[in-house]
């Protein structure tokens, strides 16, 4: 399959989506660093692209490199603000880092586009 998106590339180096759906390849290849760099090419060539900005979250969130990824769900969250996957994960890194008020903030913004989510609820709670 990543063969299919490098020769696609190859044709096409511009195309954002290839560049995108060979990270999303990558990513459940477990190869995160190269799902990365994917995603930044994709983000690099549509700015604006905010499932590739939540998708790098996920990679960097699995690296735990958090800082990194709470900075890709922001950037998520400045093209989609009701985003609840970027609001929640957000929220998880910054449990993670142990900065609790703030991740308590992202449950809320979680919440409040999904209120009925119980996944939100018991990750504020703790």
């Amino acid at each position: 399959m990543i063969a299919s998106y490098d020769k696609a590339l190859e044709i096409k180096p511009d195309f954002h989506e290839a560049w995108y759906n060979r990270g999303n390849a990558l990513f459940k290849l477990e190869r995160h660093e190269d799902a990365i760099a994917s995603y930044d090419k994709a983000i690099e060539l549509k700015l604006d692209f905010e499932q590739a900005c939540l998708n790098r979250g996920f990679a960097l969130s699995k690296l735990k490199r958090y800082e990194e990824g709470i900075t890709s769900f922001d950037k998520a969250i400045e093209f989609k603000p009701n985003s609840y996957e970027a609001w929640f994960h957000r929220g998880i890194l910054l449990r993670n880092l142990g900065r609790y008020a703030e991740a308590i903030a992202s449950y809320d913004k979680a919440i409040e586009f999904k209120p009925n989510d119980y996944e939100a609820w018991l990750f504020r709670a703790c």
